[in-house]
């Protein structure tokens, strides 16, 4: 027991172990996390609606959707891809949840352009070219390693159309001063979210100062097995997204306080990149 402990409350190294996936394709945390966007009253996967439904006008007023092809990266439910098409743009989503496309694809509205759903990992599989915007909503570039947001930003350049704009948002170096490293443990913790069965859990939150990154990993034990999620995440200052997407081979970067949403809001803000 004393070795297993050691184990659990071992710092590992940045971006050592990805376990991502997990989260979006194991059928039963596939279905907590679509009940997380889907939810309200909880802000952990998704914004409420009416934040979303000011991203989405802001976006508008900005770039003018009708007509204009839109790629959503990490869909999810569709709750952003639903709102570009009710104004006229030609929209992509795309998520490597199943169980999230499937839901998009049978609450499509039908008195909106039609969208075109795929179940695909934004980081390895091809995305669709000559796009006027792409959008990585609600942080989806912090969980990313290095690595993974320098392959992704780079297919992101290349899919947009010569005048195509990146459109996203980070979580900020302010956000992570509030973070702080702690433990908690319980029977069932976060009221069953891990298992449908009966399981303990430990989360350890670590924070990595140099790097401006945190991470929760959460050990979870059932009668049968012990398993574990890692669940990293990247803060930035403008400076250091700048260079990011520099790096990447963006040569138009403009920033923004909340999209319109929340200016006051200090833990997020937002990106528009062009080529």
């Amino acid at each position: 027991m004393y070795k297993q402990l050691a184990e659990i409350y071992q710092r590992p190294e940045v971006f050592s172990v990805y376990t991502a996936e997990t989260l979006w394709t194991e059928p039963h945390l596939a279905n907590q996390m679509l009940q997380f966007h889907l939810n309200q009253e909880n802000v952990l996967a998704s914004r409420p609606i009416e934040a979303i439904d000011r991203m989405v006008d802001w976006i508008n007023q900005s770039f003018g959707l009708k007509g204009k092809s839109i790629c959503d990266l990490g869909c999810g439910p569709g709750l952003y891809t639903s709102r570009y098409a009710k104004h006229g743009a030609i929209v992509h989503g795309i998520d490597f949840s199943s169980n999230s496309i499937n839901y998009a694809q049978k609450n499509r509205s039908i008195d909106a352009t039609p969208i075109t759903y795929r179940v695909a990992n934004y980081l390895t599989d091809a995305l669709p070219t000559q796009q006027d915007l792409v959008t990585l909503i609600y942080c989806d570039l912090c969980p990313l390693s290095p690595i993974q947001r320098q392959t992704l930003l780079t297919k992101i350049r290349q899919t947009l159309s010569p005048h195509g704009r990146f459109i996203f948002d980070a979580f900020s170096i302010d956000a992570f001063e509030s973070v702080s490293e702690g433990v908690c443990f319980g029977r069932n913790h976060m009221n069953g979210f891990w298992s449908a069965r009966d399981y303990f859990a430990f989360q350890i939150t670590f924070k990595y100062d140099s790097e401006a990154v945190s991470l929760d990993h959460f050990t979870v034990i059932e009668e049968d097995r012990t398993w574990h999620v890692y669940n990293w995440l990247q803060y930035f200052s403008p400076d250091s997204i700048r260079l990011e997407l520099e790096q990447a081979g963006f040569g138009t970067i403009e920033f923004t306080e909340g999209f319109g949403v929340d200016p006051s809001d200090v833990a997020t803000f937002g990106v528009v990149a062009g080529v």
